[in-house]
């Protein structure tokens, strides 16, 4: 369907590609993959035609309809979501419109063959569009992209880019080109959106092409992966795992390969060497010469990052982060997305939020940063919780006059500067672009630069919202592995599913103002809601506590190889005795709490004693004096208060066991 033959592009002295060859054909579905930078987006908008290679040329079957959905779009205003996506059925009505007429024809010439052959054509071509349904497929189509039924005759003008690049992807979706080009579809959508994106394209009669850094999106769509490098495509049947498969393979034979060569090469090297003075071997050295010239080396090429990082070690803080307790929050007080909401975080958790769209997921997140009011309740951080929210905001606090590496140092207290410069390379930045002044970088890469600058910073509790946006694959590896080892408690949101399961042993379902807690992962997550395996919501304010989940037994052994399922054991683990313990904690924190502010006013006062001036004023002297003897005799029974506490704690996390 769409043949590139010697296809060549460059920038100045940087080549994207030279002598590129690719046949796309009728049914695929290929994932077109690579590193930032590699030219997928260039060579996407070279197959359509809206950029002219420096050579070669690109050869499409005629009659087929190609539909490109870039980056990037034009903004959208002077028309409803429902008018603009319903451009896509222009084709549809263009033929419904010429059988109208045909029809008209006919009832004046009911004998015209010609006509009758036109309309039976016709009517053919509107029954494949299946175009008494068209109509139906527009609101079909924008309610499972996320917008809601009242939304859809709003005008576009007053949407955000990312709700219109949703309208832009509808109508493209409801023009049902034979090829679609898309260049990262997933980057405006919520997950429950992507899923249904991958149940449509799943079943899309035409062809597909589309760049992606979701994993899981490849790997349920993809039925090849084609490999873009300056030395061509590679084409890989299967899955991007399939893809990774056979690199690996290809790779060991290629080592192999090296081996077995190098063997050989030494052995020619040392008889040459050998009987190079030799008259005798004159000729036997001569033709291992020739030899010697004529091997093709075998070339590796090189690993990629492997990098692997290590977040700042958080300061240990109390079994409870963080809670909210009786939250309303609505931005409309008739009608709150939340009321009487009561969420506990514990120490350690590695949460995701999942949810339909417009359920509260962003709101909740804001809500645990303390970035948003709320008309009642309370939010309490945890002893010694040191929170950092994750936001698109982040990139305004980014200084523009320094360089990239100077912001980072920034944040980096005293990591050495090997380490900071190594994320910062893992995170996309050369040497090059470390030096650039912030004020210069695109949105993207400001995004990144904020995110090396959360990691960088000794935080026990990260909110993140789509972190991995702007993020190729093997950034996402390198962020998803330090998340993964996090000892601090994480709460995030995010459109890739396999990252999601890489990081979390919970989800948090947010639903009709509840939020419920599943143990797992999102896969685990998918499963249990499938089969009806639903918890109890956390309750609500004033409510008695729910019952806690039904434990789900494992039965691997915790290794590192089943590190998934052990980290599903513990998360229920937490779920159970979090439910039945929470009064003893909070009387654990409290007690916890007072000798935190004891031992403060206690250290506060010796340092006044501790200063020369302090002396000046006997009547002063005498005050301090009093109230460091008071508060020293309070501490032993403070302490006592905590001990018990926390042998009660303990006690009753023991019984549960």
């Amino acid at each position: 369907m769409i043949h590139l033959e010697g296809i060549g592009k460059q920038y100045g002295p940087q080549v994207l590609f030279a002598d590129l060859s690719w046949n796309i054909k009728r049914g695929q579905r290929v994932g077109l993959i690579g590193p930032n930078g590699a030219g997928k987006t260039t060579l996407m908008r070279i197959i359509t035609g809206e950029m002219a290679p420096d050579g070669g040329v690109v050869r499409v079957t005629r009659g087929v309809r190609l539909g490109y959905l870039p980056q990037e779009i034009a903004t959208l205003a002077g028309r409803t979501v429902r008018a603009e996506a319903s451009e896509g059925l222009a084709h549809v009505r263009a033929v419904a419109e010429r059988m109208r007429r045909v029809e008209e024809a006919l009832a004046e010439h009911p004998q015209d063959h010609d006509l009758m052959e036109e309309y039976g054509t016709l009517q053919a071509r509107f029954d494949e569009l299946d175009g008494f349904a068209a109509e139906s497929r527009v609101e079909a189509v924008l309610l499972g992209l996320g917008f809601k039924p009242h939304e859809l005759d709003r005008d576009c003008g007053t949407l955000s880019g990312g709700w219109q690049m949703r309208v832009a992807l509808a109508r493209l979706l409801l023009s049902r080109p034979d090829i679609l080009l898309l260049d990262e579809p997933t980057n405006h959508l919520d997950l429950e959106s992507v899923v249904w994106l991958e149940g449509f394209l799943l079943g899309y009669p035409g062809s597909l092409v589309f760049i992606s850094h979701d994993r899981a999106f490849l790997n349920r769509l993809g039925t090849h992966m084609a490999e873009l490098s300056a030395d061509g495509v590679d084409v890989y049947p299967g899955t991007f795992d399939d893809y990774l498969d056979q690199v690996e393979a290809r790779r060991q034979l290629l080592e192999r390969q090296a081996r077995n060569q190098q063997r050989r090469v030494v052995e020619l090297e040392r008889f040459i060497d050998r009987f190079r003075y030799k008259a005798s071997k004159a000729r036997q050295v001569q033709s291992r010469v020739k030899m010697l010239d004529k091997i093709d080396r075998v070339e590796l090429k090189g690993e990629g990052r492997s990098l692997r990082i290590s977040l700042p070690e958080p300061v240990k803080g109390g079994q409870v982060a963080l809670t909210l307790e009786d939250i309303q929050q609505g931005y409309d007080p008739a009608r709150p997305i939340y009321q009487g909401l009561d969420v506990e975080l514990l120490r350690g958790q590695h949460i995701a939020l999942v949810g339909p769209n417009g359920a509260g997921k962003s709101t909740l997140l804001k809500l645990l940063a303390g970035v948003v009011p709320f008309q009642r309740g309370s939010r309490t951080l945890g002893f010694q919780t040191r929170l950092y929210y994750f936001a698109q905001h982040q990139v305004e606090v980014l200084d523009g006059r320094r360089t990239v590496l100077e912001e980072a140092d920034d944040a980096a207290g005293d990591l050495p500067p090997e380490r900071v410069r190594a994320l910062l390379g893992a995170f996309l930045f050369d040497q090059d672009a470390i030096g650039k002044k912030v004020a210069v970088l695109s949105g993207g890469e400001k995004n990144r630069l904020a995110l090396v600058k959360m990691l960088l910073t000794p935080a026990n509790l990260l909110l993140l919202d789509e972190p991995t946006n702007h993020l190729d694959m093997a950034s996402r590896a390198v962020l998803e592995a330090a998340l993964a080892d996090y000892a601090g408690a994480v709460v995030l949101i995010s459109h890739d599913r396999h990252f999601i399961d890489g990081v979390v042993d919970a989800v948090w379902e947010v639903r009709d103002g509840r939020v419920t807690p599943f143990p797992g992962g999102y896969s685990d997550y998918l499963e249990r809601t499938a089969a009806g395996n639903r918890p109890e919501p956390f309750p609500l304010h004033g409510q008695r506590p729910g019952r806690a989940p039904a434990r789900v037994e494992v039965a691997a052994t915790p290794t590192p190889q089943n590190r998934k399922a052990e980290r599903r054991a513990e998360a229920e683990t937490r779920q159970r005795w979090a439910a039945a313990t929470k009064d003893l904690r909070r009387a654990m924190e409290r007690a916890e709490a007072a000798v935190h502010a004891l031992e403060e006013r206690l250290d506060a006062l010796r340092a006044q004693q501790a200063d020369p001036d302090h002396y000046a004023d006997p009547e002063a002297v005498r005050v301090v004096a009093r109230e460091v003897a008071t508060l020293e005799a309070e501490l032993p029974g403070v302490y006592s208060q905590w001990e018990e506490a926390t042998e009660r704690l303990e006690e009753a996390e023991a019984a549960l066991d």
